[in-house]
């Protein structure tokens, strides 16, 4: 266990520390930070109603309830059962670029990067035109989140697994549902 954590906390400064510019000063919280994203969400999904309202409204409901799942298990369920200390919280602060604030809460899994693949499993499944972007998008915000000193990698590829399995399960349950409805009506 303590050779897993070392090599976290090994690509952590390398991440953290390594790669540390000043366009990644600036491109790096904006990632992280959910309202910098409301004004390309409400694009999109006015995008996507305009263009089929019926597959647009079901995708941006699918989205919401993938996300409501992923963030509700992990943020208030699956970090306190963790309890895992965030590095701006266990490490020393003068080894650590921190560009934000530290929260208190624990840091695995991550939900920013459990929520943002909770949320592009379903888009990519809707509308796989947008997988390179949302899979860039994704990575952005995960590395975001080492970058600024508030997760191990650990943390966030744990997030990115757990989303991409609540997004899944939320089509999986999708298609079952169309599937039985669609085989009443036949019989």
């Amino acid at each position: 266990m303590e050779l897993l954590k070392g090599v976290d906390i090994f690509f952590f400064y390398i991440i953290n520390q390594k790669i540390q510019n000043s366009f990644f000063d600036i491109l790096m919280p904006f990632v992280t930070n959910y309202n910098n994203w409301y004004f390309i969400v409400i694009a999109v999904i006015v995008t996507m109603i305009i263009r089929d309202w019926k597959r647009g409204i079901i995708t941006v409901l699918l989205i919401i309830i993938a996300v409501s799942i992923s963030d509700y298990l992990n943020s208030h369920i699956i970090k306190f059962i963790f309890g895992r200390i965030r590095p701006c919280n266990e490490l020393p602060r003068e080894t650590i670029h921190l560009l934000i604030g530290c929260p208190p809460n624990p840091s695995f899994p991550s939900s920013h990067a459990s929520n943002i693949f909770a949320l592009s499993v379903v888009l990519i499944y809707r509308y796989r035109v947008l997988l390179i972007y949302m899979l860039t998008i994704a990575i952005l915000v995960c590395l975001s989140r080492v970058y600024l000193g508030v997760h191990y990698p650990s943390d966030v590829i744990a997030g990115g697994v757990c989303g991409v399995g609540y997004g899944a399960l939320v089509i999986f349950l999708y298609n079952k549902i169309i599937y039985a409805t669609e085989s009443q009506k036949i019989v």
